[in-house]
């Protein structure tokens, strides 16, 4: 997901006047932002089932249901509300992936589940 989205956002950046229908705007708008979110859904469920299944990553498991709550929250809002406030649901979404990046990159420095030194005795 990452990468795609530095990729893809990178070639195909939104033209200054929104969405003008051009190539790059139907490249960065139904291209690269659909999977972007597909990935991002996908590896959410994946961490979800892994960390339910094993207990050691059941706190990692409620993160990432969390931040799958918060996208399909912010998917519902902009629908929901007036279109002059569509950008506050919207960033649900957004940050829902980056602040789960964030406590992915807590995770592998506090060594938090897996083989931390504690258990390698």
């Amino acid at each position: 997901m990452n990468w795609v989205s530095n990729v893809g956002y990178t070639m195909f950046p939104l033209s200054d006047s929104g969405n003008a229908g051009t190539f790059q705007d139907i490249m960065h708008i139904y291209v690269v932002t659909v999977l972007v979110v597909l990935l991002s859904m996908v590896s959410l469920v994946v961490i979800m089932v892994g960390g339910y299944r094993d207990k050691k990553y059941r706190s990692m498991a409620l993160w990432a249901t969390m931040a799958l709550l918060l996208m399909f929250a912010g998917a519902i809002g902009t629908n929901i509300v007036p279109r002059d406030f569509f950008g506050i649901p919207e960033r649900f979404s957004v940050f829902a992936a980056t602040g789960f990046n964030a406590v992915l990159g807590i995770y592998l420095f506090c060594g938090f589940g897996g083989n931390s030194k504690n258990e390698q005795g």
